[in-house]
């Protein structure tokens, strides 16, 4: 942080200095911001604003008057810099500068929590934002509130007038007293739910952000736990940086969604045409490549998927891992179905957790199989299955785990396997393997 830049700020007839809070900030190749620490963001809808509130000095900050920033039509009312007091400026100032440095949720919630909350004098916040992938569906994060308030909202969002109103005008900030009367909130259920989880929220400002060309949305809300209306110097603040706000939600959202498919490529074997689904632990899809529609509706028949057209065999075998994945020793799986000639291997992959939320990559691939046909016919499902790990060359140990059973389950079939084959002269674990692998024309 650069110290040497002073702030003068003129008190009565003295005069005191003191360091700037604020680091100068400087362009990069491209018109990017430098910062050793992080990497560089685009500063699309930025400019170079020289501070009358602080020190003279030159530094970055949204341009709210810029094609990419700025006001949009239809827009509330603002509250312009020149009507702000110096208190506003300077919490407006260092608001900004938590909002670039964001680039997650959970990020933007920690660093902007404490400003917001006295910007527009709220005891609490909550912030939104659609799904990876689930325009449909919120990620909710609250700050000084407690987290079991969303967890329920699915289940009473249809009853929440304030919502229904933000909705009808979108990136317009709205206080509870222009939407309804006292006496209607105090009966809505939204209300009393509140109470009964012992959020007793009295007052609300929120607003519904939206953009073009962006798939998602979010909302922001501040709460007071008193009977003290928001006032309409408080909305006018909040309209002023919801422009930022809404960028920097969709700007998180980015950064994500990149970082997920680095982690993907990293995982992805060269020379493979991806066919794979990505899930957002415990049962959430966010992406899926073109193959892997095909190769669920060859493999399995719609009595076998859900609604969403997802083979509820996987859903439950993904439920099993999540639950055990501090258990797994390598953070993968696999799942198999046999067919006549060709087998399908689901492999689950664990990702690195990306913002906090654990991802699973579920890989599939068609192999041939490495067993005979005629061997196919004569075991079970779950033999087979058993049997394809051994010619991999597992232990029993190993495929006891891969198959999540008992030692000693495992043991009991492979002797089966070996029973149902000793008319091709397998009875033993060696013979099997040396069967097995001899090229299939002199098998046959």
């Amino acid at each position: 942080m650069n110290t040497t830049s002073r702030c003068i700020i003129t008190k009565s007839t003295s005069e005191r200095s003191t360091p700037s809070p604020w680091p100068r900030r400087a362009r990069g190749a491209g018109g990017q911001r430098t910062d050793p620490h992080r990497r560089s963001i685009p500063l699309s809808g930025y400019r170079r604003w020289t501070s009358p509130a602080l020190d003279g000095g030159e530094y970055i900050w949204p341009d709210l008057a810029s094609p990419a920033v700025g006001r949009k039509e239809g827009m509330g009312m603002t509250l312009d810099w020149e009507r702000m007091n110096r208190r506003e400026r300077l919490l407006v100032n260092k608001l900004m500068e938590a909002l670039i440095g964001s680039q997650t949720l959970p990020e933007l919630v920690h660093s902007t929590e404490d400003i917001l909350s006295q910007l527009v004098s709220a005891d609490c916040l909550a912030l939104c934002a659609s799904k990876l992938g689930q325009p449909s569906r919120d990620d909710w994060l609250v700050a000084k509130m407690p987290a079991v308030y969303f967890a329920h909202y699915a289940e009473w969002k249809k009853d929440d007038l304030i919502r229904d109103a933000n909705l009808k005008q979108p990136n317009v900030v709205l206080r509870d007293t222009e939407i309804i009367g006292r006496a209607e909130l105090e009966s809505s259920a939204v209300y009393r739910f509140g109470h009964d989880m012992g959020v007793p929220l009295e007052q609300v400002m929120s607003v519904y952000l939206t953009e073009a060309g962006w798939e998602g949305n979010g909302g922001f809300s501040a709460y007071r736990m008193k009977r003290q209306p928001f006032s309409s110097r408080e909305r006018d603040l909040l309209q002023h940086i919801t422009p930022m706000l809404s960028k920097t939600i969709q700007k998180c959202r980015v950064f994500v969604e990149r970082e997920l498919m680095e982690r993907l490529l990293e995982n992805q074997p060269e020379g493979q045409k991806p066919a794979f689904l990505v899930m957002a632990a415990p049962a959430d899809e966010v992406k899926r490549t073109g193959p892997v529609a095909g190769l669920i509706r060859k493999w399995f028949s719609p009595s076998e998927c859900d609604a969403s057209g997802m083979p509820q065999v996987l859903l439950k075998k993904l439920a099993f891992l999540v639950g055990h994945a501090s258990s797994l020793d390598t953070g993968t799986d696999c799942w198999e179905r046999h067919g006549a000639e060709e087998t399908l291997r689901v492999t689950f992959i664990q990702l690195p957790r990306v913002d906090g939320q654990a991802y699973w990559q579920l890989r599939f691939q068609e192999v041939t199989h490495p067993l005979l046909t005629s061997w196919l016919k004569k075991l079970t499902p779950k033999e087979a299955e058993i049997a394809n790990f051994l010619v991999q060359g597992l232990t029993d140990k190993e495929i006891a785990q891969k198959t999540h059973k008992e030692l000693g389950t495992v043991k009991k079939q492979l002797g089966s396997i070996y029973d149902k084959l000793k008319d091709d002269g397998v009875d033993s674990r060696t013979s099997f393997i040396a069967r097995a692998l001899l090229p299939r024309a002199k098998k046959d």
